[in-house]
């Protein structure tokens, strides 16, 4: 017979000896402790031990005790004693190489957090990757970097003029917001100021996504070598790491970054340089959020700041506005016609004038065939049975329903049987098509979604493209369709983002190309086209934006959770004055959203309250609202 169950006794974990032993020199560390319930992120004292005496300095990632469990800590300071009456306890393992957060990334850190709320390590983990323990002993065994550079560009100095050419080359703190120059490589344009900036200071460039980083980074890794390093979430756990602890250690020329590199730790009197700002991928997706943008503007005041960008956002141009940042518009020597579409005037003419010189680029706003039609004969909207829109494929020119892709055949007409289709909304497959019927024996390549052509191929080409999957190259004319479509998407940045894409356009066209625009001439982001410059008319829309209590002079945020506590939280926010609130705004049968819009002047006090409203969900262990901070669109 099997003996009786009994209850074991836990045993408790004896604390090593080495970890008594306490350091005679400033024996308490000040740990700001990674806790899971927000509410008790806070700063707390321990015991340093003297093993770990010099290398628990500032910076420093600890596993300490904290309640029943363990936890880890950033060590934020250390002193002779402690306020607090408990007995301490001691620090019990390193959880990072000494000093690898440095005191101004922890300061930076920390007026992020401020900013858009949160907690201090949410935006920590963004900024520090996972540890590869292994990857730690390159920080002894690798060799210092190199810094010794020079170089010359004349071919910059007559483009931007010598008092900012000076300027790029000297010691001083530089706040620019520049515009690439028409007619000109903005990847030579970029890699030119990279190369003589770096001449007088560390650079980091910050770039939208992957595609960016791969069209750069060997350019970059050609003239800098070992100064050079890659940063980003687009690199392996290992390459990540040991590249970020290169970086805080060994204080490399030049680094390249996505957006998880804009709190890269970098030397005093660095540059920190911005490209396409309104780029979506500059916005980090997690709750509370944040952007390259507004990080960088956050930096030191000993750091240069350049954002560089074919059309600059309203955030950006406010700074211009106010004289925060500098306005520098260069203007490259050019031949170039622009055709606006008065007069009856048909782009098919641009393409002929172009196909004959070399390559043309038409570009589009959407993939597909036709993603939207009428009936020919009624106007009718061509309906599924469920009540989803008909769409015609490109590959069998069947309808099908975008809902439930139930295909109709034999589709007719459920109001008049007509059964001939009538195209409002073409893709980029019936845009091609067109094409090949005006222009026949021409080679037409389709650039979209995930079928994307890096680079023209030799020969006279036309290329239709959607916008972003424009192959590089230089074209002789260059076609923008759908501007009334792209310009009106319901959409709070769609103007801005219209004028950014279509500016992003020029810088591949040849300093004599046509370029056929798909809107009147009298139309504001037209006539910005026809001055070279983005900001023509940004007074106006800064002036729209301020009337309407929108971005850049109100900062958002839209808090999203159960109708009942959405109703509730919106009606006890009407009674202060300092907040405008829209909403509740229904998202399904569960949820719904309010946005709260606030003065500038008053963002942290909206920070504050959604704060508590954090630690009141920690503190009910529930999740009543998902916040998110000044995003992206609205």
């Amino acid at each position: 017979m099997a003996a009786p169950l009994k209850l074991r006794r836990q045993s408790v974990e004896k604390v090593p000896q080495k970890l008594l032993n306490v350091s005679k020199n400033l024996p308490v560390a000040s740990v700001l402790v990674d806790t899971p319930v927000s509410s008790l992120e806070g700063i707390y004292d321990y015991l340093v031990p003297e093993i770990f005496d010099e290398s628990a300095v500032t910076g420093t990632k600890v596993l300490v005790e904290f309640g029943s469990g363990k936890a880890e800590g950033l060590v934020v300071g250390r002193k002779d004693k402690s306020d607090q009456t408990q007995k301490l306890k001691s620090i019990l393992d390193l959880t990072s190489p000494s000093g690898m957060v440095s005191e101004t990334v922890i300061s930076h850190i920390e007026m992020v957090r401020n900013r858009f709320g949160g907690s201090f390590w949410a935006v920590l983990n963004s900024a520090v990757p996972s540890r590869v323990a292994k990857e730690e002993k390159f920080i002894e065994s690798a060799a210092s970097i190199n810094k010794s550079s020079s170089f010359d560009s004349p071919e910059l100095r007559e483009l931007i003029g010598r008092a900012d050419f000076g300027q790029l080359v000297s010691k001083q703190r530089l706040k620019w917001g520049i515009n690439f120059p028409i007619a000109t490589d903005p990847n030579w344009f970029l890699l030119e100021i990279v190369k003589l900036r770096a001449q007088v200071s560390q650079i980091l460039v910050i770039v939208p996504d992957e595609k960016d980083i791969s069209t750069l980074s060997e350019l970059l890794a050609n003239h800098f070598g070992d100064q050079f390093i890659e940063l980003g979430s687009h690199l392996s756990k290992s390459l990540r790491y040991r590249n970020f602890l290169k970086t805080r250690y060994k204080s490399p020329k030049v680094i390249i970054s996505t957006r998880s590199g804009v709190f890269a730790p970098l030397e005093k009197n660095a540059t920190v340089i911005v490209l396409s700002d309104l780029d979506s991928s500059h916005y980090e997706l997690h709750s509370p959020g944040w952007n390259t943008r507004d990080v960088t503007l956050l930096r030191d005041h000993f750091t240069s700041l350049i954002f560089i960008s074919p059309s600059h956002s309203l955030e950006i141009a406010r700074l211009i506005e106010i004289g925060w940042l500098e306005k520098k518009l260069y203007m490259q020597k050019n031949s170039q016609r622009f055709l606006t579409n008065e007069n009856g005037n048909s782009y098919i003419s641009s393409i002929k004038k172009g196909i004959s010189n070399g390559n043309v680029l038409v570009s589009v706003s959407e993939k597909g065939y036709a993603n939207l039609f009428l009936c020919s004969k009624c106007r009718n909207t061509a309906n599924c049975e469920c009540g989803g829109k008909l769409q015609i494929d490109g590959s069998k020119k069947i309808p099908k329903c975008y809902l439930c892709h139930a295909e109709y055949k034999n589709w007719a007409c459920s109001f008049c049987a007509d059964n001939r289709p009538f195209v409002i909304a073409k893709g980029i497959e019936r845009t091609a098509e067109e094409i090949g019927r005006a222009i026949p024996k021409t080679a037409i390549l389709v650039s979209s979604g995930n079928k994307q052509i890096s680079s023209v191929p030799s020969g006279r080409h036309i290329v239709v493209s959607t916008a972003g999957s424009e192959p590089n190259g230089v074209y002789s004319s260059v076609v923008m369709l759908d501007g009334e479509k792209i310009f009106n998407r319901p959409s709070l940045r769609a103007e801005e983002l219209a004028k950014f894409h279509w500016f992003s356009l020029l810088s591949k066209a040849s300093n004599s190309a046509e370029i056929s625009l798909s809107l009147p001439n009298h139309h504001p982001s037209v006539q910005c086209l026809l001055r070279g410059d983005s900001l023509a008319n940004a007074t106006a829309e800064l002036n729209s934006r301020d009337k309407a209590k929108l971005p850049p002079f109100y900062r958002v945020a839209v808090v999203v959770g159960d109708k009942p506590e959405i109703s509730k939280f919106a009606e006890n926010l009407r009674n202060d004055k300092t907040y405008e609130i829209t909403g509740p705004i229904t998202i399904d049968s569960y949820q719904s959203k309010i946005l709260i819009r606030v003065k500038l002047a008053d963002g942290s006090l909206l920070v504050d309250l959604l704060d508590d409203v954090i630690k009141v969900q920690a503190l009910k262990r529930r999740k009543i609202f998902s916040i998110r901070f000044d995003p992206f669109d609205l």
